[in-house]
This record gives C-alpha cells, sequence and structure tokens, in this order.
C-alpha cells in the first residue's frame, strides 16, 4: 500500500493524502540494486618461480583458514588445473593461445575466491630436481581435500587416470576421483573428439565456430579476455598511425604449406606495396625461419624470409601489443586457426583480414559453409573484419585500402569475451551440480544397455 499525500503549492499545509495498493514486481529492480560482492587480488606473490612453491603456499592458506574458521568467500572450494599449460602461462609467462586461455581462467577463479591448484599433466617431468609424475601428484592432491575439490581439469588428449583403477573411483577404490569431478578436458578448439565417456558439457574450450554458439552448442564454452590487456592503451586514431600492416605469422613455414592452408602467396606483400594507394605501405612482422617447423607439411622448400616484410624477430608481448595498436590492419594467412591475435587487434580497433580457405562452390556467399582461418571472426564484417577468398589477391588488395580509407573509429570486443563475461561461465563451471548431471547421464546410459566400472 502506497500513500499519495496533497499539499498546498507553498507545501505548509497537508491539503488531503489517498491510499493506493499496487501489485509491484520489484524482483529486477532489487536484483539490479544488489551490489556484486568484491573481487579478490589474483596475482600471485612476485617471488614464485615454480608450481609446486604456489601450490604450497596455497595450501597452507587453505589449511589455516579451514583450521581457524575464518576462510573468505569460496576459498574452501578447490580447482585442480593439472594442464601443463596453466604452469606455463601462470610461472612461466607463456602466452600462446593456450596460455591466454589458462591465464584468464586462473584469474578469474582467483578474482572469485576459489583455492586453484595447478600441476603437470604428463609422466615423468621435471621441476627443478623434482620429478613429477602427473597421475600421483593429482591424487595427492586430490585427497588432501577431497570434499574441497570442485572440478578437476585436465588437457584434452590425457586420460591416465579414467583407465586406471587405482586412480579413478569405484566400488573397489573408493578413494579414488569421481569421474565426474576428473573429466574436464580442457581443448582450445570446440570440437567434440575428445570425450571420454561422460557427456559433452566435460569438454570446456576457449573459442567458437558459430555466432550464437554459446547457449546452444553440446560443449561448454569459457573462453578469454583481452580486454584489460589491449585498454591498457589508449586507442590511437588512424589518421595518428604510421602506413603499416602487420602479418599474423610466427613462423615463415606457415607460407610454405600446400595452397589450402597457405592462403595468400608470399609474393603478395610486395607486389601490394607496388598498388596506387599503397606505395608507402610497411608489411611488418615477427617470425622466424626455422625449417624443421613443420617440416612433413612443407610444400615449398627451402622455407625462406618474405620479401617485402619488415622482420622484427622474435618480440615479447608487450612489443607485440604495441605494434597491433599501431597497425592499420592485422593481415591473416591462413594459420594459426582461431588464434586470440585478431582479438587483441580488434579490441585495440585494428582490422583484421580473414582469409576463406573453402568454401561452397554452389553458395559462396553461405559463410555457415566457409572455413576460414578465424571461423568465428567470419561473422562479422568491415570495418573490424575482411573476410577474403584464398588467393584472391585483388580482394587482398581491396581489403587493405578499405582499411585504409574506412577505419574503425573505436575499439571492438566481443561481447562474450569481457573480463565479466568470463568470471561468470567459470562460476557457472565451478557451482554447477556435476554429480548430479553425471547421475542422470549415467542412469540414461545403463537404461540402454551400459555398464560401468566406476562410481559417482
Amino acid at each position: 500500500m502506497i500513500t499519495f499525500f496533497k499539499f498546498s503549492p507553498n507545501g505548509e499545509n497537508l491539503l488531503s493524502w489517498t491510499s493506493e495498493t499496487f501489485d509491484l514486481d520489484l524482483s529486477f529492480s532489487l536484483d539490479a540494486l544488489t551490489p556484486k560482492p568484491p573481487l579478490f587480488d589474483w596475482e600471485i606473490d612476485p617471488d614464485i618461480t615454480d608450481h609446486i612453491t604456489y601450490n604450497e603456499r596455497e595450501i597452507t592458506k587453505l589449511r589455516s583458514c579451514m583450521a581457524q574458521g575464518n576462510c573468505r568467500r569460496n576459498q574452501e572450494k578447490v580447482v585442480l588445473a593439472f594442464a601443463h599449460t596453466w604452469p606455463q602461462a601462470i610461472i612461466d609467462g607463456w602466452r600462446g593461445g593456450e596460455g591466454v586461455w589458462a591465464m584468464s581462467m586462473f584469474r578469474a577463479m582467483r578474482e572469485l575466491g576459489y583455492t586453484v591448484l595447478i600441476g603437470m599433466n604428463g609422466w615423468g617431468q621435471f621441476v627443478g630436481q623434482t620429478r613429477l609424475f602427473a597421475l600421483e601428484e593429482t591424487l595427492a592432491h586430490y585427497r588432501m581435500f577431497p570434499d574441497q575439490v570442485k572440478v578437476i581439469i585436465k588437457s584434452a588428449w590425457i586420460d591416465d587416470c579414467i583407465k586406471n583403477p587405482a586412480c579413478i573411483k569405484s566400488d573397489i577404490n573408493l578413494t579414488g576421483i569421481p569421474r565426474w569431478k576428473r573429466e574436464f578436458a580442457m581443448n582450445f578448439f570446440p570440437d567434440e573428439h575428445t570425450r571420454f565417456g561422460l557427456d559433452y558439457k566435460w569438454i570446456i574450450h576457449a573459442d567458437r565456430h558459430f555466432k550464437g554458439q554459446e547457449e546452444t552448442e553440446k560443449l561448454q564454452y569459457i573462453g578469454y579476455s583481452f580486454e584489460e590487456e589491449c585498454k591498457k592503451r589508449p586507442f590511437v586514431p588512424h589518421k595518428q598511425r604510421p602506413m603499416a600492416s602487420w602479418i599474423l605469422a610466427k613462423q615463415a613455414t606457415l607460407f610454405h604449406l600446400s595452397t589450402v592452408e597457405t592462403a595468400f602467396n608470399k609474393s603478395y606483400f610486395e607486389l601490394a606495396s607496388q598498388e596506387p594507394g599503397l606505395e608507402d605501405m610497411s608489411f611488418r612482422g615477427a617470425y622466424q625461419v626455422n625449417g624443421e617447423y613443420m617440416k612433413n607439411w612443407i610444400h615449398d622448400s627451402p622455407v625462406q624470409a618474405l620479401n617485402g616484410v619488415v622482420n622484427l624477430g622474435k618480440i615479447g608481448p608487450e612489443e607485440f601489443g604495441d605494434e597491433v595498436a599501431n597497425a592499420r590492419m592485422m593481415i591473416g594467412v591462413g594459420n594459426p586457426a582461431l588464434s586470440p591475435s585478431p582479438y587483441l587487434a580488434l579490441c585495440s580497433g585494428t582490422p583484421f583480414l580473414n582469409p576463406i580457405k573453402s568454401w561452397d562452390l554452389e553458395h559462396p556467399d553461405d559463410r555457415s559453409k566457409w572455413v576460414s582461418q578465424h571461423n568465428y571472426l567470419k561473422w562479422l564484417d568491415p570495418p573490424y573484419v575482411y573476410n577474403v577468398p584464398a588467393h584472391d589477391y585483388e580482394g587482398f588488395v581491396s581489403a587493405i585500402k578499405s582499411a585504409i580509407h574506412s577505419p574503425p573509429t573505436k575499439r571492438y570486443i566481443d561481447p562474450p569475451m569481457t573480463l565479466d563475461g568470463v568470471r561468470k561461465r567459470v562460476e557457472r563451471l565451478v557451482e554447477t551440480d556435476w554429480r548430479a548431471i553425471a547421475k542422470e547421464y549415467m542412469e540414461e546410459r545403463i537404461a540402454e544397455g551400459a555398464t560401468y566400472t566406476w562410481t559417482l
């Protein structure tokens, strides 16, 4: 009930009042007004040089807060990330595609307050003088906190624990790891071939093939974010940028593969710089000339440096980010597929030339049939993404000219790839009742005649 008062114009005298009753749905408003829980510091201690030391400190913190009853929000929920990309990214600073993805997940988990322990996924790997056996390492850490461990992330192709009766929980091994915790396969690409027995939702992946796939796919998209990294640099208006385009290739071998995999002939760059309107264009890159890289795939040898491309050699992520933020365009050459780098370019306001490697000859405009270097970005259009058929020199030149004459005026961040978006999907991963989902899936398979040697 709400009461309405009517005052005199000067506000001194109450003239009348009425009371009304309304049915109000305040759920949306109240939810919008509810403050979000604060995020926690996610970075590790600067003196840590190996994942063993990192884990020891996190375990000490967790045991201490559990004993004293003062754990922070989510601290008693443990994620075991035992895939080699995690120590490589977090400890060694590796920023390949999988490293970018692991770092984004790690950050999101730590910001949400979860305890994250990391490790290897291969047999007999050394850290300093310590030889680690991943199966024993995973089991040992799980058995420290069997009730607290929510999910265990492994590399996609690793199934040693799943196949080992001494590791997986069963009627004869009650202290083993339940499969519904152990089977989260980290596969960068959204492919289904890494499924080992549970439903496809146990395959987590970094990127997508189709727009809007996040909510309808069989698998589980987690993704990553460049939001903070690109925003560290101011957006550079294109008129203030040098006349330079960045070539997306870390190896010269990528220009010596088959015509299916190498989208543009290595002569294109030198030829393009002689085209009207592109005489001042400089093509730049940072690649290695290594004839051993993808040796069995080379069709055109010897592997040589590219004419017409300034090669900076091996550079670090900071210099790479600066180059991309000041380029007029990033040019894909066919590989690597689903590379994170074009997202960094778009977030910097730098358009991406996306090679289309194959298409339906009868329906060449049907994007669902395109296979492009970056299969998700094929759904975007200029001024951010220029989709160009492989070996189309005129289209190649036209895209570069268009990027110069009609450049982006602001950044583009794919909506699911914000920091907050990654946090929400990581939270869903950790908080979902996977045991209940596995139980339902298991019962359906048993009804169809399947048998299981493991238990929930």
